[in-house]
């Protein structure tokens, strides 16, 4: 039911600066863990491209001095890949899950079953640029599951051709999910 891929490239051209802010609603499909995991294993495969990306990068530029060190991908502070879930008659606490195995330990540990929320955050922020003049590419990608409201939201401030091709899989991704239409939403 679900099978998509895709590659980071690295040779990218010169980002042009870019606020882009596109948000999805998604309030009718009907969220199953295969599609949640599905989902949630995409993600996670990028964020692990995008690290290696960064070690590769970083690797490359330490052998230059300071002057000649250019970075395509230097690895930002906010970079993260996170799945927050939130259960219901649980005010204090919330599950986070690093990675995609501790999500489908949760699953297994039956923490999907009543939820308030699910929040998927893709935070592939990065820099860019001559080593002391760094640019900070900002691309988060959020997707935010509650009852009746499940929202896929992206932010960036460069336009960039992967995080262009990540936002249109996730959207693949979200249209295979199963629909139902009630009177609370219908498309």
């Amino acid at each position: 039911m679900y099978k998509i891929g895709g590659i980071i490239n690295m040779n990218q051209e010169k980002a042009k600066k870019m606020e882009i802010s596109h948000e999805f609603d998604y309030s009718n499909i009907v969220p199953e863990i295969q599609g949640l995991s599905f989902l949630v294993q995409y993600c996670e495969s990028y964020y692990n491209q995008m690290i290696k990306l960064c070690e590769e990068d970083e690797e490359k530029n330490q052998k230059l001095k300071s002057e000649y060190k250019f970075y395509q991908y230097k690895k930002s502070y906010n970079a993260k890949f996170d799945v927050v879930i939130k259960e219901k008659n649980d005010n204090v606490s919330r599950l986070s899950c690093k990675t995609c195995e501790s999500f489908i330990d949760a699953v297994n540990n039956k923490h999907l079953n009543n939820v308030e929320s699910v929040v998927i955050t893709l935070d592939l922020s990065f820099k860019r640029g001559k080593d002391l003049e760094l640019s900070e590419h900002e691309n988060i990608f959020r997707i935010s599951f509650m009852p009746y409201n499940i929202i896929f939201t992206r932010k960036s401030n460069y336009e960039d051709e992967n995080m262009d091709q990540i936002e249109n899989i996730i959207n693949e991704i979200l249209k295979k999910f199963r629909v139902q239409n009630t009177i609370f939403c219908t498309k």
